[in-house]
């Protein structure tokens, strides 16, 4: 068994990873350093709301900085994930929302691979690390069952963290799943900030909001950026029984996209890279990151 990490964290998260260093000089560039060889580029093809299958690098091209590059590999399910689950346990939440949610989880874990990580973050208006990355599943489910309802919301504080703890593994393809059912009115960290971190850090990031018709636009537009940012989407349940399928809707996804590799030539080797991916014979709507950044170091 894997030891349970039982570290509380505190309102603030920059001073909850102060002990890492530089915390948002790390996340901006987790992949890619001067002299780079090849660069990931993780792509979501869809016709309405299926995913396209069967794609080829042929199929694929990227513009790197306006320079069209040829896709060297397409990869897909056969690279595992290390997932980070990021979920609200705010008072508002408390009785049959949060049992929902424990449900929906555990449902997810469930459903993953031997070979897949998966890490818990929980939070309110502080933030808990219940289980660092594992391959131990069970440390997961088991710690699920100790949640509880109580606080405000500090998700942009809690995104951060599971951003730094996803990293950036060249094994695996990092995703942070983000639950919320409201509006952030106690982190530390402004809007900004987290959009800035998250499109540079190289992980894909989705969101389940917990919310109803009236309050799921508000909801929507505050998480806009930051999962255009991580190339994820948002995912609507206006009823905590709705969670499990919603949860199980991001996995699909995520074992549907496709993993391009290429080599960038004749664009600089430093700074940030705006990055496009389109299509070559075939329709599809592409949800990619926007970029990345490489580093001097």
């Amino acid at each position: 068994m894997a030891a349970r990490t039982s570290v509380t964290l505190t309102a603030a998260a920059v001073a909850v990873l102060s002990a890492w260093p530089s915390p948002l000089v790390q996340a901006q560039d987790p992949f890619f350093r001067a002299g780079i060889e090849q660069v990931r580029v993780d792509v979501s093809v869809t016709r309405g709301i299926n995913p396209v299958a069967g794609l080829t690098a042929e199929q694929f091209e990227v513009h790197d900085n306006g320079v069209v590059h040829a896709v060297e590999r397409v990869l897909q399910e056969d690279v595992p994930l290390r997932l980070l689950l990021v979920l609200d346990t705010s008072r508002s939440l408390e009785g049959a929302p949060l049992r929902a949610l424990v449900a929906a989880a555990r449902s997810l874990i469930r459903a993953l691979r031997p070979e897949d990580q998966v890490g818990l973050v929980t939070f309110s208006h502080a933030l808990q690390l219940a289980v660092a990355p594992t391959l131990q599943h069970d440390d997961v489910a088991g710690a699920l069952g100790g949640l509880q309802a109580n606080g405000d919301t500090a998700w942009r504080d809690a995104l951060f963290a599971g951003l730094q703890l996803a990293g950036a593994p060249v094994d695996r393809r990092p995703l942070v799943l983000l639950f919320t059912d409201g509006h952030d009115n106690a982190s530390w960290l402004d809007a900004p900030d987290v959009d800035d971190v998250v499109r540079r850090s190289g992980v894909v990031v989705h969101a389940v909001g917990l919310a109803t018709r009236n309050r799921r636009e508000v909801l929507t537009r505050s998480l806009r950026l930051p999962l255009d940012a991580g190339g994820g989407r948002f995912w609507s349940a206006e009823e905590p029984e709705h969670l499990g399928n919603r949860f199980a809707e991001v996995l699909r996804e995520m074992r549907a996209r496709y993993l391009l590799l290429y080599t960038p030539k004749g664009t600089p080797a430093q700074g940030w890279h705006d990055v496009k991916v389109r299509l070559k014979g075939v329709s599809g709507d592409v949800r990619a990151r926007p970029g990345y950044f490489v580093s001097s170091r």
